[in-house]
């Protein structure tokens, strides 16, 4: 796994389980541009059920240039 992915992965589960605890059903990692210096992570949940929350996130460089995207579905654990 890259840098990016793991950044992406932990901001997705986060935003996902802010307020319950998730499992991971599905995640997804689109690669942008490359470049130097501490990437900053926006995330959103897009929308969520009983059972699912649906969440995207997006990294940025210092400059604004998009680094990558994440998309993911996560369980709710009971």
């Amino acid at each position: 796994m890259t840098r990016l992915s793991i950044l992406l992965e932990d901001a997705l589960t986060a935003a996902a389980g802010a307020d319950r605890p998730v499992a991971p059903v599905s995640l997804a990692v689109d690669f942008g541009a490359a470049g130097e210096g501490e990437l900053a992570v926006t995330t959103a949940v897009d929308r969520s059920t009983r059972s699912l929350v649906f969440v995207s996130a997006k990294a940025t460089w210092p400059d604004g240039r998009v680094a990558g995207g994440g998309q993911g579905v996560f369980r709710v654990v009971a």
